[in-house]
C-alpha cells in the first residue's frame, strides 16, 4: 500500500542555492548530504524503472518521495520512469541540473511535480493521473509545486528555474464527478520567488489552474523569467490566481505571444478517455492540443 517503504533517493554534487544540504527525511549524516559545485556531475542512470507504494513520512516536512533528487548533476540520466502511488511527492528536485524525460505520476498523494533550492533541470514529456480520493491530509495537493527555497529570499542563487514542457496534468476532477478531496487545490503553484516555466502542457480537472502566488514570484513572471507559453487550462473552476494587487496575470496570461488558452471543460480538451479506469490521455483527432506547440525555445527538443 502508500509509504511502504522509503523509495529512491539520488544525492549529487551539482549547484544548490543551499550550498550543501542534508536530504529531507533521512538521518543527520555527511552521507546524507547532496550539493556542490560540479553541474556536470553524474549520478549514473536511472531508466525503464516503475517506483510504486514509496514515499514514507517520517513527519510532517519529513518526508521522502517517490524519487528524490538531491544536487543531481547534468550528466545523470533520468527517463522513462513511472512513480505510481507515492505516499508524498511523486517527484521532487531539491536544486541540481539533471534533465529528464518521459515521467509518469500515478495517483500519488502530495504534489506530483516538486521542486525546490535552485533546480535548474529541463523536464520534458510526461504525465500525470490523480486520484479523486487520495490527497495529501497533512497538507494539501498540488500537481506542480514551486519554491526558490524555504523563505522566497531573493539573494538565494540559483534561482529554481526548471523548465518543464510536454506536460499532461489529469486532476482529479472529471466533469462529471461532483466530490474530490478537499485537499485538492492546483495544478500548478508557483511561489517564494520561484521561476519554474512551463511550456507546451494541458493543466486540467484541479479546482485552480495556474496560481501564481506572492510578489516574488509575480515579478518572476512579468520580467520573464517565469515563462507559461502554448499551454491549456481546461475544466479549472478558477484557471487563474493571484495574490498580489500589482500583477495583473490575465493580461500576463494573455499575451497573444504566449498563445495560452482556458477552455470550460476537461471534455474541450479531448483526450481519450483520460478518467477511465485504465485511463488513455491521447488527443482524440479534432483535439485543440493537436496544434499549437512551440519548440523555438533552445531548452525544448521536438
Amino acid at each position: 500500500g502508500l509509504a511502504d517503504w522509503g523509495s529512491i533517493i539520488s544525492l549529487g554534487r551539482a549547484t544548490t542555492n543551499v550550498g550543501v544540504g542534508q536530504i529531507e527525511g533521512l538521518a543527520a549524516d555527511p552521507a546524507n548530504q547532496y550539493g556542490g559545485s560540479d553541474d556536470n556531475d553524474n549520478s549514473g542512470i536511472l531508466s525503464y524503472v516503475r517506483i510504486e507504494f514509496g514515499g514514507y513520512v517520517f513527519a510532517q516536512n519529513k518526508e521522502i518521495n517517490g524519487l528524490t533528487l538531491g544536487g543531481v548533476g547534468s550528466k545523470t540520466v533520468i527517463d522513462y520512469i513511472m512513480v505510481a502511488y507515492s505516499g508524498d511527492d511523486s517527484y521532487e528536485w531539491f536544486g541540481g541540473t539533471v534533465n529528464a524525460k518521459h515521467l509518469i505520476a500515478y495517483k500519488g498523494v502530495d504534489d506530483d511535480f516538486d521542486t525546490d533550492f535552485g533546480f535548474q533541470g529541463n523536464v520534458q514529456y510526461g504525465l500525470v493521473v490523480r486520484d479523486k480520493d487520495v490527497a495529501d491530509q497533512a497538507g494539501d495537493s498540488n500537481g506542480f509545486e514551486s519554491d526558490n527555497d524555504n523563505t522566497g529570499t531573493n539573494q538565494a542563487r540559483p534561482k529554481t528555474k526548471a523548465n518543464f514542457s510536454n506536460i499532461t496534468v489529469v486532476g482529479p476532477k472529471a466533469d462529471a464527478s461532483t466530490s474530490i478531496n478537499a485537499k485538492f487545490n492546483n495544478a500548478l503553484r508557483t511561489r517564494r520567488n520561484s521561476a519554474v516555466s512551463a511550456f507546451n502542457s494541458i493543466f486540467m480537472g484541479f479546482p485552480v489552474g495556474l496560481y501564481v502566488e506572492g510578489d516574488s514570484s509575480a515579478n518572476n513572471a512579468t520580467t520573464n523569467q517565469l515563462l507559461f507559453k502554448n499551454n491549456v487550462i481546461a475544466g479549472c473552476a478558477t484557471p487563474l490566481k493571484k495574490n498580489t494587487t500589482s500583477f495583473d496575470i490575465n493580461t500576463w496570461f494573455n499575451t497573444p505571444a504566449f498563445e495560452n488558452s482556458i477552455l470550460t471543460n476537461n471534455t474541450d480538451v479531448q483526450l481519450t478517455a483520460p478518467y477511465a479506469a485504465v485511463p488513455s490521455c491521447v488527443p482524440a483527432v479534432g483535439s485543440p492540443v493537436l496544434t499549437g506547440a512551440s519548440f523555438a525555445d533552445a531548452r525544448l527538443t521536438n
